[in-house]
């Protein structure tokens, strides 16, 4: 019976540290293989303030995590700016130099490493025996899963799982990608270190083929396993594994010798088979044992589609609308722009890539309550305009003001901060989130993305969550999307990303929004519908410039128009001035 304890003792412990690597591999989609060199870490401390200074368990276990977490977050700083073969390579190079150092150092044992450790003691209770171990290590597993549910599945959660779908686009929307990345990696490396120091007290030992390379795939392989991004599903793969051993030793009678080198071909073949048919693991992402048991499947991943569908809030648009307005209104709407308060100001902004001149010295104004366009030939720089005003590039000279405050030097997610967010053309949504989380992502000052309001103001996030909630639905409302809230962002046509995509950029409230093509490469029935919303988002007060090649989107929108070529703004006036002016016409049309 205590054999099978044993085993029961190393599930709990082997979850323990498959979980806090799902938090960085699942949720956040940071690949380290260093995950069982920081495990050594709080192993090896744990191991030895017990065995050379008489410390209790705990007390080591406390500071070899808080040892895991300096280091950790000292490896991420360059390591998280790497791409993922980069970085696989680097927390490769970091395991290898961690568990070096450990053998090198004399007083950790050297190759043979920490053995026959002092018993471990918890609060007077000598652990000596397997059934001993079952609450301790049960114990361990619970506050892992506790700390990575209570990041995982909160507002912090969906900023990680944002970074893992498109880092770009979660910075744009005002999210410090960066310092989430660091301190995920600092929490979980901590995390690992704790399960590590377990494993060690279990064990009684820490040497380096406990916490080898070897470890370190059964760890991935328990993650992908269970399912990337599902905690329980963690705990399932931990069973899996560690019970393959006794699986092939006792019920199919391998020799124990041998027993090692058939688990790693099980794993090979399983892992290979599980690719093929199950990627997302045995426990996909959103599976609920919970929902599954009650009959509930969870948000939907698919759904039919209507081909006649609208949004339900703009069912009365027209079919089309003349994309030449009468000279009158063209000209009031010109006055109107020109009388308005400047919100953005651009002056003598340049870029150049060696002898590509992608910018020169750029002068744009965006005026409060209006439209404003920017047009031109393909390859005439529209885009990168947009990449330079929020910092996407740095420019090489010259100044962006907003409100008067200068941007120049900020990153995108500070940009964001300060009013100003921006659309894509080629849409960028997380598609495994729901159309719903989407939007939630783009709320700011929301108070469960900051991790030490997460950890200590339960009631104040939940308040928050509702209200962010709330408005997200209000924006998906807004665009006649609200039926397809809990729909998966893949699932949905071009047409709909493109209305997600607006409601996501509206619910940052930014005061600025710089929309990429928005009407660009859908159905002409979608064109009207999001030209109406685009002109209620102008009536809010709030300032827009789009850029685009429709000139029906360009005509019916657009109070003020640029033109570029090449790299520079070369007119600007109303849509029927540009159009009229035979010059333009034939670089934008390639006619005469």
């Amino acid at each position: 019976m205590s054999l099978w304890i044993n085993y029961i003792d190393q599930i709990f412990l082997y979850a323990a540290l498959a979980l806090s690597l799902n938090l960085l591999l699942g949720y956040a989609g940071q690949v380290s293989v260093a995950h069982a060199a920081f495990g050594a870490i709080g192993g090896y401390t744990m191991a030895f303030t017990t065995q050379a200074h008489g410390w209790n368990f705990l007390a080591g276990t406390l500071l070899g995590m808080f040892l895991a977490f300096v280091i950790g977050t000292l490896v991420a700083l360059p390591a998280l700016k790497l791409t993922v073969e980069y970085l696989i390579l680097l927390t490769l190079a970091v395991s290898s130099v961690i568990l070096g150092l450990l053998i090198a150092i004399p007083d950790f044992g050297g190759t043979y490493g920490l053995i026959n450790l002092p018993q471990a003691s918890l609060f007077g209770w000598h652990l000596q025996r397997p059934e001993d171990w079952l609450i301790p290590s049960f114990l361990a597993m619970v506050i892992v899963f506790a700390v990575c549910h209570r990041v995982g599945e909160s507002p912090v959660g969906r900023v990680l799982k944002g970074i893992r779908e498109d880092p770009v686009a979660t910075q744009a929307l005002g999210k410090n990608v960066f310092a989430y990345k660091v301190f995920t990696f600092g929490l979980t490396s901590a995390l690992a270190a704790f399960a590590g120091a377990m494993i060690a007290a279990w064990l009684r030992l820490s040497t380096p083929g406990v916490f080898g390379f070897a470890f370190s795939l059964t760890v991935f392989a328990i993650v992908i396993f269970g399912g990337m991004a599902n905690l329980v599903g963690s705990i399932l793969g931990a069973a899996v594994v560690v019970m393959l051993q006794p699986l092939l030793e006792r019920v199919i009678d391998i020799d124990p010798g041998e027993s090692g080198y058939w688990q790693l071909v099980v794993y090979g073949l399983a892992l290979a088979v599980l690719m093929r048919l199950r990627p997302q693991g045995a426990l996909p992402e959103g599976f609920s044992l919970v929902r599954w048991v009650r009959g509930e499947r969870g948000g939907k991943t698919r759904i039919e589609m209507d081909h006649d569908w609208v949004p339900a809030t703009v069912r009365n648009v027209t079919e089309h609308v003349d994309a030449e307005l009468p000279v009158a209104e063209e000209n009031r709407r010109e006055r109107a722009w020109h009388d308005a308060p400047v919100v953005l100001q651009t002056s003598n902004v340049s870029k150049r890539f060696g002898g590509i001149v992608a910018a020169s010295e750029l002068a744009i104004e965006l005026r409060q309550g209006t439209i404003t366009a920017l047009v031109g030939p393909n390859g005439a720089g529209k885009t990168t305009v947009f990449n330079l005003l929020t910092g996407a590039i740095p420019p090489d000279s010259g100044s962006i003001l907003l409100n008067g405050e200068e941007l120049i030097g900020l990153d995108p997610d500070r940009v964001a901060r300060k009013g100003m967010v921006r659309s894509f053309q080629d849409v960028r949504l997380f598609n495994r989130l729901s159309c719903l989380q989407n939007v939630m992502m783009a709320v700011q000052h929301q108070a469960g993305e900051n991790f030490g309001t997460l950890a200590v103001q339960h009631g104040k996030v939940k308040r928050t969550e509702l209200e962010t909630r709330e408005k997200a639905m209000g924006w998906l409302g807004f665009v006649g999307m609200a039926e397809f809230a809990d729909v998966q962002a893949a699932a949905l046509s071009y047409g709909q990303t493109k209305l997600i995509s607006l409601a996501r950029v509206l619910a940052t409230e930014a005061d600025v929004l710089l929309l990429d093509e928005p009407a660009s490469g859908i159905d002409t029935k979608w064109v009207d519908t999001m030209l109406e919303l685009i002109e209620q988002v102008r009536d809010q007060g709030r300032t827009v410039c789009v850029v685009g090649h429709n000139l029906h989107v360009v005509g019916r929108l657009a109070d003020h128009t640029y033109f570029m070529e090449l790299g520079q703004i070369t007119a600007q006036g109303t849509i029927a001035e540009l159009t009229n002016d035979r010059r333009l016409a034939e670089v934008y049309f390639g006619t005469s």
